[in-house]
């Protein structure tokens, strides 16, 4: 099955052309057209096996270019947020769609000016969001779809509470609300059964590696793992690096 079967519009297929993707990944073909069709849906899926463009490609066939948020994704960190929106730009590039990042870290300016120019698309982890709400700069009025995120890892960094505040702002008749989360705790089932309506669950490879992403794993003393570190980026073809520590 190729891209040109799921439904999305001509504009998304064009960008999704350009962006080399020629076969959709398994949760592709099995969340894209629940999620053209309106319905509440949770993922189950991991990280490499093409969840964000499995809501982000239908997402963008259905809204049109308006200028207010129609769509809000929430995100627990930065990084992902800040990877989340190229995504959004990327695939929305011949849509018309623009798209607003905020998340912590940095000023209000640059994020008020590209809410004030009309963003369609926003994308934001949850303090920030919450702050831009009670500046007066983000709206919900006109959202009709609600995505959340790496749900599991919001509820390690202690979000839910403010990702609640959030989805009470949100409207509630005819809102689209799009769960994913690699892993389902308890607290999280009570949390989606709350928040979404009559879901359909799409679980794709749950706690398997996907194939997209290669391990390894090298036993070192303490002392030498520096000298590691810029042994394997020097013999790495490296695109971007993302170093976790203590």
């Amino acid at each position: 099955m190729g891209f040109d079967q799921l439904g999305l519009s001509p504009a998304v297929l064009q960008a999704v052309a350009t962006s080399g993707y020629e076969t959709p990944t398994p949760i592709q073909i099995q969340a894209i057209p629940l999620v053209l069709q309106g319905r509440d849906v949770i993922g189950a899926s991991q990280t490499g096996t093409g969840k964000s463009a499995a809501f982000a490609l239908p997402i963008l066939t259905k809204i049109l270019p308006l200028g207010k948020p129609q769509c809000l994704v929430l995100e627990p960190t930065r990084e992902l947020a800040h990877q989340l929106a190229e995504s959004f730009e990327k695939y929305g590039l011949h849509t018309g769609c623009r798209v607003a990042l905020l998340h912590g870290g940095i000023g209000y300016g640059q994020q008020i000016e590209s809410l004030a120019r009309g963003a369609d698309v926003v994308v934001a982890t949850p303090g920030r969001l919450i702050d831009h709400f009670y500046r007066g700069t983000m709206r919900f009025g006109e959202l009709k779809v609600l995505v959340l995120d790496e749900v599991d890892r919001m509820l390690d960094m202690g979000f839910l509470p403010a990702v609640r505040k959030i989805v009470n702002l949100c409207p509630w008749d005819e809102r689209q609300t799009l769960f994913f989360s690699a892993t389902m705790p308890p607290a999280i089932q009570t949390f989606a059964q709350w928040c979404l309506r009559e879901p359909v669950e799409v679980e794709i490879a749950r706690g398997s590696i996907p194939t997209t992403v290669t391990h390894a794993f090298y036993p070192v003393a303490m002392e030498q793992r520096d000298d590691l570190l810029l042994a394997l980026l020097e013999q790495t073809d490296w695109h971007s690096v993302m170093i976790f520590t203590r």
